[in-house]
């Protein structure tokens, strides 16, 4: 007959790690796990990126990383969720005097920036995740979400088989200023901005990347 052991100290309870405070909101909280994660993603790499190691840096407990993070695949979906918030949450009205090429180039660099907040950590993650299949099929699935947001964002419309292909054209885009921003080592970006600029022309002149307005009738929120 099995016998139970008895109770030992859970991994990821070293010293150091506590429970969240009470007062401490659950996005606060996701936000140390994503920053403690990307800290050590640079520390160690993506492939050696563990989530216990990610607990012991954000001081939480492994059990309670795991709630709300359960590996880091779903860390890496909760940083593009958080570079989400952070470009579309000033997201306020469209401005008629904004084209909507100029109101998506000022989206996408704002990305960058947020990108730039935590640049090495990063660059860890995105070269990481280039050589994780599963990790990869979840990004770029969670990047089209993020695709079809920033056009809506612009006054594009993402409606019908064109919005879809605007959407692929977009991820096109992303990957290429995406490149250019990895070896970008100005303080301005200004190279990410040059290779970005290039990517919109391409995209408008190569697959019909049209910038139409939605109609009238359908509001949207824009820069």
């Amino acid at each position: 007959m099995a016998v139970r052991k008895s109770a030992k100290k859970s991994p990821g309870t070293k010293s150091g790690a506590k429970k969240p405070d009470k007062n401490e909101s659950g996005a606060a909280v996701l936000d140390r796990i994503i920053d403690a994660g990307l800290d050590e993603a640079a520390a160690v790499g993506w492939r050696d990126l563990a989530m216990n190691a990610v607990a012991e840096r954000a001081g939480l407990t492994l059990g309670d990383v795991l709630l709300q993070v359960p590996g880091k695949i779903h860390l890496m979906l909760c940083f593009l969720g958080r570079l989400d918030a952070r470009i579309l949450g000033p997201v306020k009205a469209l401005d008629p005097a904004d084209t909507p090429r100029d109101r998506l180039f000022e989206i996408l660099m704002r990305r960058f920036d947020a990108l730039n907040e935590k640049r090495e950590a990063a660059k860890a993650v995105v070269a990481g995740v280039a050589r994780d299949p599963a990790a990869m099929l979840a990004g770029v699935c969670r990047v089209e979400r993020s695709a079809a947001a920033m056009l809506a964002a612009a006054g594009i419309s993402t409606g019908g088989l064109m919005g879809l292909l605007r959407i692929k054209g977009l991820k096109v885009v992303m990957v290429c200023a995406l490149r250019a921003w990895m070896s970008d080592d100005s303080a301005d970006l200004s190279k990410t901005m040059a290779a970005l600029d290039q990517a919109l022309a391409r995209a408008e002149k190569l697959a019909n990347f049209t910038l139409r307005k939605r109609p009238q009738e359908d509001p949207t929120p824009a820069v």
